[in-house]
């Protein structure tokens, strides 16, 4: 693979790409980013994360002003606090979530601008801060970008799987690779992300490269799980990381290291 050339945005998704492990960006690629950043080229966190959470890792690794969260379904200039781009989950759709997770005992974490909201069941530590909402109609003027849901049960999470599929305004954008995999004695909860059946990562990056005037054949984006999908379909060039998804990597131009071994550094010192 040759030098990238006339690139003018990359789009990064972040945990098991960006971020090692241990949840963390490392000064290597904190330092390839600044130089990108420094000749110009947009560099986006695009994360199933929260708003909050994307907004953070992005002023922490330094990227361009905007970041995109829960798969797409928002793009936030973190500077300048103006939302950019969003498309919010309607209150009768998360009511039909939340009534299943209530009588389910599922964990229901719902993200919205600047908070996560949720129900009074914990499955993992890393909801512990959500605001444990009593009743759901309290939320009904809060903006909702994407529903999260946790079970300790492989088999509660088949059931409640087939029942978000039965709602036609809903997808899911993603599952735990436990889930995928059908690892039934997982020593994490399984998740399930979804979203309002209109976005996605991919249409989120069309909605940034259409008001950026910013062509396909100008971009780049790296990612290693199948959420990732819709992004290296609305980008010319497509990394994988080594510990992607296989169904990523026979999508991908290029497979990158590690997300442990500083794989986006790798690529992006490489390539650009």
């Amino acid at each position: 693979m040759k030098k990238l050339k006339n690139i003018k945005a990359i789009f990064i998704d972040l945990d098991g790409t960006l971020t090692n492990s241990n949840k963390q960006v490392t000064e290597t690629n904190k330092k390839s980013i600044k130089r990108i950043i420094d000749k110009g080229i947009y560099v986006i966190l695009c994360s199933g994360r929260s708003n909050k959470d994307v907004c953070e890792y992005s002023i922490e690794a330094n990227t361009s002003d905007y970041a995109v969260s829960s798969n797409g379904a928002q793009i936030y200039n973190f500077r300048t606090k103006e939302e950019f781009f969003s498309t919010e989950i309607e209150y009768t759709d998360i009511k039909y979530i939340w009534d299943y997770c209530d009588k389910n005992n599922l964990e229901l974490i719902l993200n919205g601008d600047n908070n996560q909201y949720g129900n009074q069941i914990f499955c993992s530590d890393m909801y512990k801060n959500k605001i444990v909402v009593q009743e759901l109609d309290d939320l009904r003027n809060i903006a909702i970008y994407q529903i999260i849901i946790n079970s300790n049960s492989f088999y509660d999470m088949q059931e409640c799987d087939k029942y978000i599929k039965v709602n036609d305004n809903l997808k899911i954008a993603n599952y735990s690779r436990e889930y995928i995999n059908k690892n039934t004695e997982s020593q994490q909860p399984y998740y399930i992300f979804v979203n309002n059946k209109s976005v996605d990562k991919g249409v989120a990056i069309n909605q940034f490269l259409t008001k950026m005037n910013i062509k396909k054949e100008e971009t780049i984006c790296i990612g290693d799980r199948i959420n990732d999908i819709t992004m290296f379909k609305n980008c010319r060039y497509k990394v994988a990381m080594e510990n992607a998804d296989k169904e990523l990597k026979q999508l991908a131009d290029y497979i990158t290291i590690s997300n442990d071994e500083n794989g986006v550094a790798d690529f992006l010192d490489k390539y650009i």
